[in-house]
């Protein structure tokens, strides 16, 4: 018996016939393991993937409801459910963030949530389902720099029209929530990136340059000067002249000071350092005119919108005008144009063929600004910011300012996730 036993030992040792099998059962249970892994692994990333977009997306919501002063927990809570489509622990909704880059930031709001699923093969050796965690925060941040910027609260904000020629070397924003905030018409072209604008932007693809940056539907552009609180200047108080007019062929130096009905510029006007205060009347610059001057402010006022003074820049006018810096003025530098905040119930104009060498920034928060005509002008160093805006001609505007002038911040604001 035990050498029967001991001969079929030798005879199964010596047989070859089940490795083939032994090694196929082993390597199918390591492929089904290997399946079993990338089954779950594939299953917890996508699941993981779309918690975080979902967390993302309370984060925005929870930061424009902080921008607007409203509820943002619950925002953060709703958005982060209705883009997950299973039951989710959302763990904090916070301002300020509690971790992270932006921890104390109160303009940043952070979320974290969670939520527990089992996955296929790995549930079959676990008891408990994985746990998937994700965190965002989203804030407030500044983007783009716009050289033109309708203040306007309602209506078209910037408007481009018929066959205008605009080379911006900067953007354009427009803080109207109207449905064409800005309106590219006809066969106009505007070049200027970013096009921001709080509500929609009307165009085609013939109106804006490739590569254009457009932000339609987002935050207001905060008036870059509001806090610099410019008021009219009540000094002098009386007319220091009265019905002022250059004369074609002759030139005239000009002096600060209270100017009532206007000033009107057909010869060569040679300005001294100062405030001039245009009350009333219109600051006109008729053709042929030639207007000079380095460290000028002019303000437009007048007793009521009706009388408050504008501007009227004709064909072939020669514009070279600088705005003063710090040293010269500290209360009125980086200014060259400001109209009394009462504004205007008449559009300053500029019209076709003025020749305009600006530095510095036009300030007209309640009155509207138009570029007419085949105006063909160039500023190197040009900030408008108006109620409206409206372009009719060839214009080209760049941003390229000294650093009194260029500290201002013109950057729209977005509402983006930064962790």
């Amino acid at each position: 018996m035990l050498k029967s036993l001991k001969a079929l030992g030798k005879k199964l040792g010596g047989d070859r016939r089940g490795n083939v099998l032994i090694v196929s059962a082993l390597g199918a249970a390591s492929l089904v393991g290997a399946a079993g892994l990338g089954v779950d692994t594939a299953q917890w990333y996508l699941a993981k993937r779309q918690l975080q977009q979902a967390t993302d997306s309370g984060a925005l919501a929870a930061a424009m409801n902080l921008y607007r002063s409203a509820a943002f927990v619950d925002a953060a809570e709703n958005e982060v459910d209705r883009n997950f489509p299973d039951a989710v622990n959302v763990e904090r909704v916070v301002n300020p963030p509690q971790e992270g880059d932006y921890i104390g930031d109160n303009g940043a709001i952070e979320v974290v949530a969670n939520v527990n699923r089992r996955l296929p093969f790995s549930s079959i050796f676990m008891s408990s389902a994985s746990t998937i965690r994700t965190r965002s925060v989203a804030t407030i941040v500044g983007d783009g720099e716009h050289c033109v910027i309708s203040l306007a609260p309602d209506g078209t904000g910037v408007d481009v029209q018929g066959n205008a020629n605009v080379i911006l070397g900067c953007g354009v924003a427009a803080n109207s929530p109207s449905g064409i905030s800005v309106d590219l018409s006809g066969s106009s072209y505007l070049s200027a990136t970013p096009i921001s604008s709080v509500g929609g932007i009307d165009y085609s693809s013939n109106n804006i340059a490739p590569n254009t940056t457009l932000q339609a539907y987002g935050l207001p552009v905060d008036d870059p000067l509001a806090d610099r609180n410019l008021e009219t200047p009540t000094s002098p108080a009386n007319c220091t002249y009265r019905n002022v007019s250059v004369n074609s062929n002759t030139t005239q130096t000009l002096y600060p000071g209270r100017y009532c009905g206007g000033l009107a510029i057909r010869g060569r006007a040679e300005l001294e350092p100062g405030v001039y205060i245009i009350d009333g009347g219109t600051f006109s610059a008729n053709a042929q005119a030639e207007i000079i001057g380095e460290g000028v402010t002019f303000i437009l006022t007048g007793n009521n919108t009706a009388t408050v003074a504008d501007l009227q820049f004709n064909g072939g006018a020669e514009l070279d005008l600088r705005a003063p810096t710090p040293d010269e003025d500290p209360v009125w530098h980086g200014i060259l144009f400001y109209q009394d905040e009462m504004g205007s119930d008449t559009e300053s104009i500029i019209n076709g063929g003025s020749d305009m060498n600006f530095e510095g920034i036009v300030y007209m928060p309640n009155g509207d600004v138009r570029f007419n005509g085949n105006a063909g002008q160039h500023a190197d160093c040009l900030l408008l910011i108006a109620n409206r805006v409206n372009f009719a001609g060839e214009s080209s505007l760049d941003n390229d300012c000294p650093s009194h002038i260029d500290d201002v911040d013109t950057t729209a604001k977005i509402i983006r996730v930064v962790e």
